[in-house]
């Protein structure tokens, strides 16, 4: 048994989330699978063909699309501990970051999970902008110079380690130091987790419309999906959530579709299409071969 953590900046846990608990992104989970589960689960015969095994692997993308749950997802799948560090609640704990690596080493084999790495360790320089006058979703601070030494220090620690899985998030690889993305012994694989497609919305509608007690009959789930551009999953959720308030205050024993045309109107969709548009502006000009195994 795992001892339960007071502290918010790390955690370690047997992992619950399964690929299934996850709406969407069937071609990043199966990179992920690739990836981050095969050589936890295959190790010897990766290095037996010579392959090498991944450093670290960098996750990037739209924040509210549930990298978190992919990263626990694999832990699952690869049956190993999961561990989790906030880069958020990592600013100015030193320390503690010292320890929450500490205790990734002592549950090896396990996926440990860095979040929020762009708070961590800064590129220095760097352009926040989607569009002129756009910064949604900028940091609004960052690791001083010290906390992102250490912060690089203990990844190359821990990849020293066997059956540590090091895994990493940002919401864009650009504005991260490019120290800790480059070299070969850090976060030398990416995976894109883009912007959300209709089809990745629809498998998003189908885990929260799948736990409506009080659905209507007349939904439409591909109509939802395809009119949810720029959504991404916490949008979705709040969606779902918004319909079924519109019930409520109407005293309608179902949710309708209609209930749902009207959240469409209230819920504001976190992507707007600048946003989309430089996601792939800037997978498209990274260097490919880090998206290979």
């Amino acid at each position: 048994m795992h001892k339960k953590l007071s502290r918010i900046f790390y955690d370690l846990r047997e992992p619950q989330l399964s690929w299934d608990d996850i709406g969407g992104y069937a071609d990043v989970k199966e990179t992920l699978r690739e990836m981050v589960c095969l050589p936890l689960k295959k190790r010897e015969e990766i290095l037996r063909h010579n392959l090498g095994i991944p450093a670290g692997v960098m996750l990037w993308g739209p924040l509210g699309t549930g990298i978190t749950m992919l990263a626990e997802a694999c832990a699952k799948d690869a049956g190993v501990t999961f561990v989790y560090i906030s880069g958020q609640e990592m600013l100015g704990k030193g320390a503690e970051m010292v320890e929450a690596f500490d205790a990734a080493i002592q549950e090896a084999p396990c996926v440990l999970f860095i979040s929020d790495c762009e708070w961590l360790a800064p590129r220095a320089g760097c352009d926040y902008e989607w569009s002129p006058g756009n910064l949604r979703a900028v940091p609004p601070t960052f690791a001083d110079k010290d906390l992102t030494r250490l912060f690089i220090e203990q990844v190359d620690r821990i990849n020293k380690v066997e059956g540590v899985m090091l895994l990493g998030s940002c919401y864009r690889i650009d504005t991260v130091d490019q120290a800790l993305i480059k070299e070969k012994k850090r976060y030398n694989r990416k995976v894109f987790v883009h912007p959300p497609t209709a089809v990745d919305r629809r498998g998003m509608l189908d885990i929260y419309l799948n736990q409506m007690p009080n659905l209507a009959s007349d939904i439409d789930r591909d109509w939802l999906a395809e009119a949810s551009e720029g959504y991404v999953g916490w949008d979705i959720e709040s969606l779902c959530k918004r319909a079924t308030i519109n019930a409520i205050k109407t005293d309608a024993p179902l949710v309708t579709m209609e209930h749902f045309r009207r959240a469409l109107k209230e819920v504001r969709q976190f992507l707007t299409p600048d946003m989309t548009a430089k996601y792939y502006e800037i997978r498209e000009t990274d260097c490919p071969h880090h998206y290979e195994f």
